[in-house]
């Protein structure tokens, strides 16, 4: 893969994956929350409308208290009993019924067919014996009860859920119960469920829209960029031809070779800065600005029982965005350059070790040369995009191998200079990473001006050689 395929790719595919898991997460949240609060709201409305029948009940056994206290078993006392009983509706679909400890409809207001028939034995479309699981459950004092029963306001015979409550009347040896049909909760709840699926759609929308509009903000960066890197690179092919005749014919085809190379890391420096800005501006901000509307989602939660496993949810997502974008300003922090042009050899290997610090890898240097003064030479700039591209391997790469700490020497003599980097990591696979670009370009930075470059890894940490001589050092 060429390197401006590389750069799109790892650039843009960090922002995608952290999209599609944000994206997930808040869809998996959401659809649990819709859940929850389905759940909740179902068991609110059947607490209401138990507490209603029992209120219901209590009502219907004092409107025939007198004549059930007062008259013993009495036919006519009975009958009207019936009548005030049947009188008593509450909605389309409340009423109260009456049965015999044998079954036998005694009064139902709203299906007089059933009165005088015994229905013992009938079974709803559950398969369960409905009368009998009513009459145990008033002879043991009175409750509750779910059963499969015909919606009279429905005009068929379809039967829907209904949750009714009985209790006995035992001197006259009746069953007098009330009850309120549950097919109401399943609309309700559809509705419900019809709008929190919009809901979640919408926000799926939103971060597709977000995700693309990012996407395609940062591939046009880029793409810009490296366009300009193309054709830096196109010109760079013809001067190195050129320069291959002029040296064949020219001995002193030195001194243009250095100018190019010059030419050629002030490009590179300026590629790399545009990318640290690209980075910055496009997947720093589009990430920031999520993990913002985020928080405000947070904010807007109600902070209640019922929220806090969202909420939480949404903290641990907010949580991985600031790892994200720490990890993409550690990035940025490796490709962006040194301003060497304005510092000397000391100070920018000084301020590479100050930064490196800053990340969490405390650094020391040691110096043991007399070269103060700027970096105006060739292989002055090399020695320092040496020690910038080996720390930066470093923080990205040997943190993770447990480095704790890192060393610099420069040291100075009549012959060359010595560059000497090395970590406490606990070391890599040297094949395994010897066609990586960094090392190459250290390599090739340090042939370009006849020097040499060694590296060593074990368990005990890694090393990094390299030594310019000191003729290049004159300007």
């Amino acid at each position: 893969m060429k390197l401006r395929y590389k750069i799109i790719w790892f650039a843009v595919t960090p922002l995608v994956m952290a999209l599609i898991s944000i994206a997930f997460t808040v869809y998996y949240r959401t659809e649990l929350l819709e859940r929850q609060q389905r759940d909740f709201i179902t068991r609110i409305y059947r607490d209401n409308k138990d507490i209603e029948l029992k209120n219901y009940s209590t009502l219907a056994e004092q409107s025939i208290a007198h004549l059930y206290s007062s008259r013993g078993i009495d036919t006519a006392a009975m009958d009207e009993a019936k009548t005030i009983l049947r009188s008593l509706n509450y909605g389309p679909d409340g009423y109260f019924f009456l049965f015999d400890l044998q079954g036998t409809f005694l009064m139902h207001p709203r299906q007089p067919e059933l009165v005088g028939q015994n229905l013992w034995h009938i079974r709803d479309t559950n398969g369960d014996p409905s009368i009998q699981r009513l009459i145990s459950r008033a002879r043991e004092g009175g409750g509750l009860v779910d059963y499969m029963w015909q919606k009279p306001t429905n005009n068929n015979d379809l039967h829907v859920p209904k949750r009714a409550y009985v209790f006995v009347l035992e001197n006259w040896g009746w069953v007098l119960g009330t009850g309120v049909y549950l097919d109401d909760i399943s609309s309700s709840i559809e509705k419900l469920d019809k709008q929190a699926s919009r809901n979640i759609f919408d926000t799926m929308l939103w971060i597709v829209a977000i995700s693309f509009l990012s996407v395609i903000t940062i591939f046009i960066g880029l793409m810009r960029n490296l366009n300009e890197r193309t054709k830096a690179d196109e010109k760079l092919e013809l001067a190195n031809d050129d320069l291959k005749i002029i040296n064949k014919k020219l001995s002193s085809a030195n001194e243009e070779l250095n100018e190019l190379t010059r030419n050629i890391i002030n490009v590179q420096d300026k590629e790399r800065r545009n990318i640290a800005f690209d980075l910055h501006d496009g997947v720093t901000g589009a990430l920031g600005a999520i993990k913002m509307q985020i928080e405000m989602d947070i904010a807007s939660l109600p902070n209640n029982d019922q929220n806090k496993p969202a909420i939480s949810s949404f903290q641990s997502v907010v949580k991985r965005l600031k790892d994200a974008i720490d990890e993409l300003r550690r990035v940025m922090y490796g490709i962006y350059p040194i301003d060497r042009e304005y510092l000397s050899l000391v100070e920018a290997l000084t301020r590479i070790a100050i930064n490196t610090t800053r990340v969490g890898i405390p650094t020391d240097l040691n110096v043991v040369s007399k070269n103060d003064g700027l970096i105006t030479t060739m292989s002055g700039n090399v020695l320092v995009l040496v020690a910038q591209e080996a720390f930066a391997n470093i923080v990205t790469h040997a943190k993770k191998k447990g480095a704790s700490q890192a060393w610099m020497r420069i040291k100075e003599n009549s012959s060359c200079i010595k560059l000497t980097i090395r970590n406490n990591g606990n070391g890599f696979n040297k094949a395994s990473i010897s066609r990586g670009i960094g090392l190459r370009s250290m390599k090739a930075r340090l042939e370009s001006v006849e020097g040499k470059f060694y590296l060593r890894s074990t368990p005990l940490g890694t090393v990094v050689f390299a030594k310019v001589p000191r003729s290049y050092f004159k300007d």
